[in-house]
């Protein structure tokens, strides 16, 4: 069924009957054709189900119209599972709730959509937890860890997903819906006799497993890390190997058990009931530094025989990328010295005291042991969290590797016994160097399953065909050394076509049997288990692979390789799906929307330059959907472990359009309010007035796009500059030394008590305060794509500031955005190495007031309150909020408590734009104005312009800034 005709009937009955969101525009098609993995293939269309009953409706129709169907749910898939020419479900959005927890069954209902982690979260009050925990736990749905059979660290206590889930709620190919889960042994054969589809694959799988059940015992790898293939091994009882001490149910006939790892090939889930269990009550790490990996991996065993619940490999080139990304460099300290490898044993524990005992142990067993460079204990705290951290970036730090060579995901989930592990990765390696490549390893150690990566460049023919060479031989080793091509990521696209050689013929024969039972049209995610696809095919950057970029850009994107490959450096791993933590991506967290992810955006740039969106490049109207509600918070700059900086990006690709478009007249009002803010401060109080009656409201949204419900920020007829050439200096000031501090537009015209505040402190600190009385730092002009007068007044600044830089005077500022676009964009700029200097001497004020090398003394009185500190987004992605709390905490008796408050909505214009209001209001009420109603007696403090507005407006609450707060506590005799 390919014809237009007859996709626009599927469309038109998906729209009439089911509730759910029916996409088949070309950029949705677009954005839903790529996952995690190497692949690309564009849906026939997109369904986001909001109820079940749309999950069935959508089944069935596509079985009446001939259509294939393919389950998604992050799309963290690193072997293609989740894409495919059919119509993709997308549980993600809506289906996503987490049903009833029942402790003395220790079970819990979920629908498929649910995240990892939000789960836990939920059942973490209960004591208890879901038992694999994947890289990806902040945004992996439980569904997706259903379709691959996950596992993750800690599966030597807790095994894989199949251990945990008791029943699957089902779509069958035919629009069936049932559940599947333990059938008793008096009730089987009855269920097989029925004549329905329900009674077929009971049957088809008891009779498939008793005609080859001596095959399936041969030829099923011994080892606990096996995802590859059909669980056929689960209905032959005592055959599958489970973790040590599993306590495992009595054996039933369970079909769930089929369903987990079978990647959406047999029937669509649409609910499971899982176990859990119980959090452990003390945990910690050993973090054990190698001097070469066969060093690591020849100590494996007795690592583990200390008794770990996980033992994690990090090799040295994920250390050293770690080493140098901004989220990650300052959580380096659980290595020693230069490690080729660090090995991470996770110990749990029921008290302290038994932690430490074990933790003891294993150190005392390595220091001093040769190649062992160092052991680092971290039993307590935070500590623990930072090998974590860097450990489940790690695909996502190799894949920010600049050029075209990436640690390419096809033969990164190989799993053999632990004891045969040195000799299969040495291997490994010369396969490897054969090709004349070099491969990144990390992962799984203790159970065999480590994750190497060949570096290659697939954009190259020479490249594709060392994939192919590469996996054939590979997928010999592995059947010499009785292993699997997947340990937890699943067949896919990239490994289905080794399974005949795995399992031979007669179990992949047994494998087609159940296939043929339970999808006898071959509609459920064709092409993956039981098929034979080039994992050489289909490459979403491949030798065809031909971005047109800029001729020109203004921002330099060198560092990255051009233009092109900083969008490329997206690996679509979707960090920037996260929900519950951190920043990226504001609007998606709100909308649920894969468009408005970090991931989304760039695949919808990749596919405006190669024309797959069309042939209108970068005034294609999908990208332009797709970038609107990016608030250039720059969170992704930081969080994103691959750097893609989607704020860099937009600003280029709106400077391009400009080139061909007329500039809309709000954003040239926005882009040149360093001129409107003097005039409006001249005119205070008129402009005021003006600014507040609905009638100017209205014509401001018409004319310029300023939705009309916003509170509009106020002008201060005493701006700072009129101010500053008046005030009495402080006498201790210049004892110190001398700093320059900026009088950006919003603080000198807009909130002028703000630059007063700093001043003061400054003073008192004994510092002589210059303005610098820029025009502008350009920050508006850039978030809005008017790079050339972005540049033109970066240029400028440069040549007036690199003089006090030169001399070592510190030049600060109160407003992140502003003082922040010295630091990161004027590098951009190509503007050479004066502004490289005047970015290292830039600071912002609360930081360097926080510094005791500084500033020794600053005489506060105290304050017995409580603030909740919400940093500004760019300050966050680019320079952290640790000065700004250790500034507040130098007031005495001040409790000072950091909300993990994301982005506050504003954004600079973006929350006073027509379209943007609702997104903007939401992420205001995501975390930031509840936590200032659970804490009314607590003040907020902001370093934002645009995050004290937005709190104004929504809340009528006047927020602080952090210099102001230590202005008030100055004391008198230094007021």
């Amino acid at each position: 069924m390919t014809t237009t005709t007859n996709m626009q009937r599927l469309q038109d009955r998906l729209s009439r009957e089911t509730r759910a969101e029916v996409r088949f525009d070309r950029g949705s098609r677009g954005l839903y054709s790529t996952d995690a993995s190497l692949y690309q293939i564009e849906p026939l269309g997109v369904v986001v189900p909001r109820t079940a009953a749309d999950v069935v409706a959508t089944v069935r129709i596509a079985a009446d119209e001939g259509v294939p169907i393919v389950p998604r749910g992050a799309a963290t898939s690193l072997s293609g599972q989740t894409i495919g020419p059919a119509i993709v479900l997308d549980f993600s959005k809506y289906l996503n709730r987490v049903g009833v927890v029942d402790r003395d069954r220790m079970t819990v209902r979920v629908e498929p959509g649910v995240v990892l982690d939000r789960l836990n979260a939920h059942l973490r009050p209960l004591g208890l937890m879901f038992g694999p925990d994947v890289s990806t736990s902040d945004r992996a749905t439980i569904g997706g860890m259903i379709g691959n059979n996950s596992a993750g660290a800690r599966s030597l206590r807790y095994g894989k997903t199949v251990d945990h889930v008791l029943s699957v709620d089902v779509v069958l190919a035919d629009g069936t819906s049932t559940t599947l889960g333990p059938v008793p042994a008096t009730e089987l054969d009855a269920l097989c006799a029925r004549p329905d589809s329900v009674g077929t694959i009971h049957r088809v799988v008891r009779d498939t497993v008793a005609r080859h059940r001596a095959a399936i015992e041969a030829k099923f790898p011994k080892i606990l890390r096996r995802v590859s293939g059909y669980n056929l091994d689960e209905f032959v009882p005592g055959l599958p190997v489970r973790a040590a001490g599993w306590q495992d149910d009595p054996w039933q006939f369970n079909l769930a058990r089929l369903i987990v790892g079978s990647e959406g090939t047999l029937a669509v889930v649409q609910g499971a009931e899982l176990k859990v269990v119980p959090i452990p009550a003390a945990t910690g790490l050993v973090v054990l530094s190698f001097a070469t990996i066969p060093a690591a991996l020849d100590r494996l065993e007795e690592i583990v025989a200390t008794g770990p619940v996980a033992v994690e490999m990090l090799d040295r080139m994920i250390l050293d990328l770690a080493a140098t990304h901004p989220a990650y460099a300052g959580r380096m300290e659980f290595a020693e010295g230069r490690p080729a490898a660090v090995l991470a044993a996770q110990f749990y524990a029921d008290s302290a005291e038994e932690l430490a005992d074990r933790a003891n142990d294993l150190a005392r067993r390595f220091e001093g042991r040769p190649h062992v460079l160092g052991v680092r204990k971290s039993l307590g705290g935070a500590e623990k969290d930072d090998f974590w951290k860097v450990r489940k970036a790690g695909f996502s730090l190799l894949m920010g590797l600049v050029g075209d060579s990436k640690p390419v995901a096809f033969v990164e989930d190989t799993a053999v016994a632990p004891a045969r592990l040195p000799a299969f990765y040495e291997r490994f390696e010369a396969i490897v160097e054969r090709q004349g490549v070099e491969a990144a390893c990390y992962g799984h150690a203790d159970v065999g399953c480590l994750h190497i990566r060949p570096i290659l460049n697939v954009k190259t023919h020479e490249g594709v065909e060392s994939l192919r060479t590469i996996a054939r031989e590979v997928s010999d080793l592995v059947v010499e050394f009785e292993g699997a091509m997947s340990g937890e990521h699943g067949d896919g696209l990239a490994r289905s076509l080794w399974n005949t050689k795995l399992f031979g013929p007669e179990v992949y024969g047994a494998f087609e049997a159940v296939k043929r039972a339970f999808d006898p049209e071959n509609r459920m995610n064709p092409g993956k288990v039981v098929a034979a696809p080039d994992p050489g095919d289909n490459l979403r950057i491949s030798p065809d692979y031909h971005p047109h970029e800029p001729e020109s850009t203004v921002f330099d994107f060198s560092s990255q390789g051009g233009f092109a490959r900083a969008v490329e450096m997206c690996s679509g791993v979707g960090a920037c799906r996260k929900t519950g933590t951190g920043t990226m991506c504001p609007s998606y967290m709100v909308t649920m929307e894969e468009e408005h992810t970090t991931r989304g955006r760039a695949n919808a740039l990749r596919m405006a330059m190669t024309g797959e969106l069309g042939r209108d490049g970068f005034q294609n109207e999908a990208l332009h959907e797709a970038l609107d509600l990016c608030l250039q918070c720059k969170a992704c700059k930081s969080e994103c472990p691959s750097n893609v900086d989607m704020a860099k990006l937009k600003a280029e690709v709106l400077h391009q359009v400009y080139k061909e478009k007329r500039v809309p007249i709000g954003t040239l009002l926005m882009g040149h309010i360093h001129r409107l803010n003097p005039i409006g401060s001249a005119t205070a109080p008129l402009a005021n007035w003006t600014l507040q009656q609905p009638s100017f409201k209205w014509l401001l949204e018409k004319v310029a796009g300023i939705d009309r419900r916003r509170t509009l920020p106020t002008f201060a007829r005493d701006n700072l500059r009129r101010w500053f050439r008046r005030h009495p200096v402080d006498p201790r000031a210049g004892t110190q030394g001398s700093v320059l501090l900026m009088d950006d537009c919003f603080t000198t015209y807009n909130n002028p008590e703000i630059g007063r505040a700093a001043v003061r402190v400054l003073e008192a600190s004994g510092y002589r305060v210059e303005l610098a009385g820029l025009p502008c730092c350009g920050r508006p002009a850039l978030s809005k794509g008017l790079l050339t007068l972005g540049r033109d007044l970066a240029r400028e600044n440069v040549r007036r500031l690199v003089g006090h830089a030169r001399k070592g005077t510190p030049i600060l500022g109160c407003e992140p955005s502003c003082l922040l676009t010295l630091v990161d964009e004027y590098r951009d700029f190509r503007l050479g190495p004066d502004a490289d200097l005047v970015a290292k001497s830039s600071q912002l004020v609360d930081a360097f007031v926080a510094d005791p090398a500084r500033v020794p003394s600053l005489p506060l009185r105290p304050l017995e309150e409580q603030v909740l500190l919400h940093g500004h987004c760019q300050q966050k992605a680019l320079v952290g909020t640790a000065g700004t709390m250790a500034a507040l905490r130098r007031i005495p008796g001040l409790e000072v408590k950091e909300l993990d408050s994301g982005c506050c909505g504003m954004a600079g214009s973006f929350g006073y734009e027509h379209g943007h209001y609702e997104v903007s209001a939401a992420l205001a009420n995501r975390v930031i104005l509840p936590a200032m109603q659970a804490n009314p007696k607590a003040r907020l403090v902001a370093p934002g312009f645009s995050c004290r507005s937005q709190v104004h407006g929504l809340a009528g609450h006047n927020a602080l800034h952090p210099i102001e707060l230590l202005a008030e506590q100055l004391t008198p005799q230094e007021a």
